[in-house]
């Protein structure tokens, strides 16, 4: 649990019936990519949800230790947050906020408790992020470094400071 001022955020395991939510989530993120086209809405729905299907079952079966949680304020459901917590390295599998609560301090709060759990484990976090995405600039400012591409995304890290830390 996590404190922003008055608002509490929470985290809870993602049942079935969340997948409508995760669903809606996840065409957030994607918005963009269909200003340009012609499509009709539900050809749209129909290529969101097949690529949810796709993404969903792929984290599932490739991060079999992870961590997969709905993000809440207050009670409300507002986020996912996927993370793989291994032995060398925290992942970020993916932290995301419904667009009605992004730019509001809530994902920086959110990452900062990452980072603050991984500098307590002296492991570094790392994640991959799209290259256009608006999240881009708040893992630079929280000092992560790009260590690779791989098509449209960045593959990013963060390293611990392993000096004394002040309390």
């Amino acid at each position: 649990m996590i404190n922003t001022d008055q608002n509490k955020i929470s985290f809870r395991v993602i049942g079935n019936e969340d997948n409508l939510f995760l669903r809606s989530l996840y065409a957030s993120t994607r918005e963009w990519e269909f200003e340009l086209t012609q499509w009709s809405p539900a050809d749209k729905d129909d290529f969101l949800s097949r690529q949810f299907e796709i993404q969903d079952q792929y984290y599932k079966t490739t991060y079999l230790g992870a961590v997969f949680r709905i993000i809440q304020l207050d009670g409300a459901d507002i986020g996912r947050l996927y993370i793989d917590r291994r032995d060398d390295h925290l992942l970020i599998i993916d932290l995301t906020l419904l667009p009605g609560y992004r730019g509001k301090g809530i994902g920086t709060d959110i990452l900062r408790s990452l980072l603050n759990e991984a500098h307590g484990g002296k492991v570094p976090v790392r994640l991959h992020v799209e290259r256009n995405s608006p999240a881009l600039s708040l893992y630079l400012r929280h000092g992560f470094k790009v260590t690779g591409t791989n098509g449209n995304h960045y593959a990013m890290e963060w390293r611990p400071d392993f000096g004394p830390r002040e309390v």
